[in-house]
């Protein structure tokens, strides 16, 4: 069954779903598309928070000493922005003894079960890019 608060169009009334699976109008109104391997940097930004919290520049930089992505920071707090629009993220202002307040992600609990689902779903093409890679 699809979620309710994706039924933005006709096709997707409560009780109806089209058989896409469950979190394919996550995907399908935004702009990374619902298929595993278009879009992936969403995904990355996620298992990053969930293995901590992080501010935007945190994650930048991870994404930079781990996979050696060179992410631009406006692109990473435009996802980060869009992931806590979905719900899939959080954010909380935190202040330090000196310097000015600073915004830190975190993975809610709704995200950490889409990214486990579309690790799921994205184990299903280990094959295929194991062929094509090799």
């Amino acid at each position: 069954m699809c979620h309710k608060y994706y039924h933005e169009h006709e096709e997707h009334r409560e009780g109806e779903c089209c058989g896409h699976g469950r979190w394919h109008h996550l995907g399908r109104h935004w702009r990374f598309g619902y298929v595993p391997l278009r879009g992936l940097l969403h995904l990355l930004v996620l298992k990053l928070l969930s293995e901590s919290p992080l501010r935007g520049t945190e994650v930048r930089s991870a994404l930079k000493d781990r996979l050696d992505l060179d992410i631009p920071g406006s692109a990473i707090y435009v996802i980060l922005g869009m992931l806590e629009d979905k719900g899939l993220v959080v954010s909380s202002w935190e202040t330090e003894e000196r310097g000015p307040a600073r915004k830190v992600y975190r993975i809610s609990e709704y995200g950490l079960e889409y990214l486990k689902e579309m690790v799921e779903e994205i184990k299903k093409y280990r094959k295929v890019l194991d062929y094509l890679t090799s």
